[in-house]
């Protein structure tokens, strides 16, 4: 179904031709666009003739339950959903226009493949990705552009440049896969995109050597599970981002311990300011110094305060809450002026 490989100018005048056709159905800045389509070059095109458009993407990932969809098309009410025939099944009925963009394939090619002229600015919606949901309802927080620029564009945490190769693993309804998506093609590099279904330790160790992939990101678990079960696959990674949860200080130093010219970087961020606030960058051969692995420092155009109940900064050494600020915060939660 999908080609194997996209070349920088197919995969835009692909994006441009399925940009025309949702301008066609409404899509201009502000509007939402569900997009139901698995890790795919299809899903690349998708996310990026939304932007295009001058949309907003909503990611609905095929592998939630329906229960979940339907409360995601509910609150979000985007005006158009892309999908592809074999999801078709899965989506719960809404008001949404549905495209499925394996059906609707002639009709893009009469579109034009020519750039379109940009309706965004900065301030507008780039994506609205769901909360979990852990802590009560699922809250959409809505991303700007600003904020993913923040992340990927003259920045200090991570190398960013043309000679790398990133993976694209996480799931499109996590805020990892703005770092692996935008991080890669935002800067000229080859973006290596993962099969949809969960690979084994073996199949992405093997995705790893076969791919010289030099940029990683990975949860905490699966760095765990990789330092204990297959450490050689990652001594090609020349900048590996781990995160979502607390690092074994043990594991961490497996992994310096074995890596010759590898960067472990230990990335701490809530969706709600894109991705990544603090990272911790640890190089090949360092000792790790105590039992904790640190968060580190906040990254470029971003502001961390650690304040008490009256929003005063602590003195060193005193718990407090941390509060973040600077260019990646999220505009707000979708639909919930009072919770934002």
């Amino acid at each position: 179904l999908f080609r194997s490989q996209l070349t920088y100018a197919e995969l835009n005048e692909r994006a441009n031709k399925l940009a025309r056709h949702l301008r066609g159905l409404g899509v201009g800045p502000e509007s939402l666009v569900g997009i139901c389509i698995e890790r795919s070059n299809e899903m690349l095109i998708g996310l990026l003739a939304i932007l295009k458009a001058g949309g907003a993407y909503v990611p609905l990932d095929p592998a939630y339950p329906p229960q979940r969809l339907s409360f995601m098309l509910k609150d979000a009410r985007p005006s158009v959903v892309l999908t592809t025939q074999g999801w078709l099944q899965r989506l719960p009925e809404s008001e949404a226009q549905i495209v499925c963009v394996d059906a609707v394939r002639e009709l893009l090619e009469r579109e034009s493949a020519e750039n379109l002229h940009a309706t965004v600015t900065s301030e507008n919606v780039a994506y609205v990705i769901y909360t979990s949901g852990s802590t009560g309802i699922p809250k959409g927080v809505a991303v700007p552009h600003r904020a993913v620029i923040r992340l990927v564009r003259e920045t200090d945490y991570i190398r960013f440049a043309a000679d790398e190769v990133f993976l694209q693993l996480a799931p499109v309804s996590f805020d990892a896969s703005t770092l692996e998506i935008w991080g890669s093609l935002l800067n000229g590099a080859r973006l290596v995109i993962m099969p949809p279904h969960t690979p084994s330790l073996a199949e992405l160790g093997a995705a790893l050597r076969d791919y010289d992939v030099t940029t990683l990101w990975l949860t905490a678990g699966l760095f765990h599970l990789m330092v204990d079960e297959r450490l050689e696959d990652l001594k090609g990674v020349r900048q590996l981002l781990a995160g979502g949860d607390v690092l074994s200080a043990a594991h961490v130093q497996r992994y310096l311990a074995a890596t010759d010219n590898g960067v472990l970087i230990n990335g701490y961020g809530p969706t709600e300011n894109t991705t990544f606030s603090c990272t911790h960058r640890m190089l090949a051969g360092w000792e790790l110094r105590g039992s904790s692995v640190p968060i580190g420092q906040p990254i470029t155009n971003t502001q961390v305060y650690v304040l008490d109940q009256r929003l005063e900064p602590v003195p060193i050494g005193v718990a407090g809450e941390l509060y973040l600020g600077g260019v990646g915060l999220a505009r707000g939660y979708l639909n919930r002026p009072e919770l934002t």
